[in-house]
């Protein structure tokens, strides 16, 4: 009997692992830009949207070619 509860409890504890199945993680996507503490002239501004965009379009291909 005591061999029984010790396989159960065996058995319900490596339930709680975790699972290997489904889709694999993927990376999150890059965080915006930092500004700097100054004034931006109308380059910087074009400049960092651009960066921020680049990336905003590299994470969403990525994500479609996850699903």
């Amino acid at each position: 009997m005591r061999t029984l509860l010790l396989c159960l409890c065996a058995c319900l504890l490596t339930a709680c692992g975790g699972s290997s199945y489904g889709r694999p993680a993927t990376a999150p996507c890059a965080a915006p830009v930092d500004l700097p503490d100054r004034a931006l002239s109308d380059r910087d501004v074009e400049v960092l949207w651009g960066r921020d965009r680049s990336a905003l379009r590299e994470c969403g291909a990525r994500l479609a070619a996850r699903d």
